[in-house]
């Protein structure tokens, strides 16, 4: 059932909205797609409600189920120079299979043969309205709000090495497979983060910090994304699009697949992929954290 909330708790929505006179809704997607004046009266009609639950009282699930997921790969220069790349001219992207969304806390089920799974920590940024061929100063405009994604990443699969020392990148095999996108805890309305580029990101694995960086670094911000994806497709409200993971996955620390592990100075502590029984933990300044356990 769908929930409204924050970290002090969740109110269901459905029967608060039933007892208004307003059509209920079942999912996220649903209300999105409803439009902003339906949207505004169940802000205020589920801001006035009592009735709450407690976090521990609830299991949350994923916050929406995206009909796409868009995924901007090479946004953060850090990422870039510990995986020996050079900064492209344009957004890279690619497409997730929305079969593999899972919730916080669930567990990301490794599948067998997967030897090289990693972690990265995304802004999720959810789409309000239909954008095509927005502009950077309209494009915030057709946002619902955030959320947090980590961008699950089966390196062995997503990276081969060829006998002459060239790579082939296979972004469909390495990122969509099952449970490869966790998202969550929640979504915070665009209302609540009007300066989504200077939120921070952070990532750790059983407490150990693996990634530390802000949106201020990032080479393409949300309004760019959102205009540069509308160019090609028309996005649809309750698409999800992913921003990109900054520098610290194990992927920059595997001489195997030419990282350059450079040291940082930010905490971060270069470390292997993540074995069976860890949890990952990916944090967002003002949204939250998403933790899962990696599980075989």
């Amino acid at each position: 059932m769908l929930g409204w909330g924050d970290e002090a708790g969740v109110t269901p929505v459905a029967p608060v909205l039933d007892a208004a006179g307003l059509p209920p809704v079942e999912d996220l997607g649903e209300l999105i797609a409803q439009g902003p004046v339906y949207r505004a009266a169940a802000v205020r009609v589920l801001g006035a409600s009592a009735r709450r639950h407690a976090l521990a009282e609830v299991e949350l699930r994923a916050p929406l189920a995206p009909s796409a997921i868009i995924c901007a790969g090479a946004n953060f220069d850090d990422h870039l120079r510990e995986t020996s790349r050079e900064r492209a001219t344009e957004v890279e992207f690619f497409f997730v299979t929305p079969s593999s969304v899972v919730g916080p806390g669930a567990d990301v089920r490794m599948v067998e043969g997967f030897t090289k799974y990693d972690y990265e920590v995304e802004l999720a940024i959810v789409i309000g309205s239909p954008a095509r061929n927005v502009s950077l100063d309209d494009a915030l405009a057709h946002v619902f709000g955030y959320t947090i994604l980590n961008d699950v990443s089966a390196r062995d699969h997503q990276i081969l090495l060829d006998d002459d020392g060239t790579s082939q990148g296979r972004f469909g095999a390495g990122k969509s497979f099952r449970d490869s996108s966790p998202i969550g805890p929640w979504v915070v309305p665009v209302e609540q983060l009007p300066d989504p580029d200077r939120l921070a990101l952070r990532t750790t694995v059983d407490g150990e910090l693996r990634q530390n960086n802000t949106m201020e670094s990032a080479i393409w911000g949300v309004a760019e994304l959102v205009s540069y994806y509308s160019r090609w497709v028309t996005l649809q409200p309750g698409w999800v699009i992913a921003c990109g993971t900054p520098g610290g996955p194990a992927l920059g620390s595997d001489p195997e697949l030419r990282a350059d592990p450079y040291k940082r100075d930010d905490g971060v502590r270069r470390g292997a992929y993540v074995q069976p029984g860890q949890l990952v933990e990916c944090t967002i300044e003002s949204i939250g954290t998403l933790a899962n356990r990696y599980v075989r």
